[in-house]
């Protein structure tokens, strides 16, 4: 395992932990996430979503699997693995960065499909995460199978 498939998974084990400091550790300060929400979230705005979202679903599980380094790049190294969200939405959440108004408890349970996460590593820190665009997949179908159906306003 390489040191850049290393820190991935230890980062995407942190963050399903809910240990969110040591997960925002891991991220530089200039991170950016693409594809899972409309527009791009900086590193305080994927905390505050990811946050946001264990506190509705306590059992939100990203089932990391499959992943490998793809390929060194002057930017950094490409990890790639494949992440399936599942969760039971059991309390009322607010997602910040979304613009959206507080999602009411719905005991519905949620199983996103299998989607390409591509992390681009440098200097020891995770610089971006670049979301594959999968039909149902991204913040819109998770709220989706949670039946809310209000604009994102980003």
């Amino acid at each position: 395992m390489t040191q850049a498939t290393e820190l991935v998974n230890i980062f995407m084990q942190t963050l399903e932990t809910k240990d969110h400091d040591r997960a925002a550790s891991y991220l530089a300060d200039d991170f950016l996430l693409n594809g899972f929400t409309p527009k791009p979230l900086g590193k305080d705005e994927f905390m505050t979503l990811m946050s946001g979202l264990q506190e509705g679903m306590p059992n939100l599980s990203y089932h990391l699997q499959d992943v490998k380094e793809v390929e060194e790049r002057s930017e950094g190294n490409r990890v790639e693995g494949n992440v399936h969200i599942t969760g039971v939405q059991t309390e009322t959440f607010i997602v910040p960065p979304l613009g959206l108004p507080p999602i009411p408890q719905t005991a519905k349970s949620v199983s996103l499909p299998s989607e390409v996460w591509t992390f681009v590593v440098r200097n020891g820190a995770i610089h971006a995460i670049h979301t594959s665009k999968v039909p149902g997949g991204d913040i819109k179908g998770l709220l989706n199978q949670l039946g809310i159906n209000v604009p994102i306003i980003q």
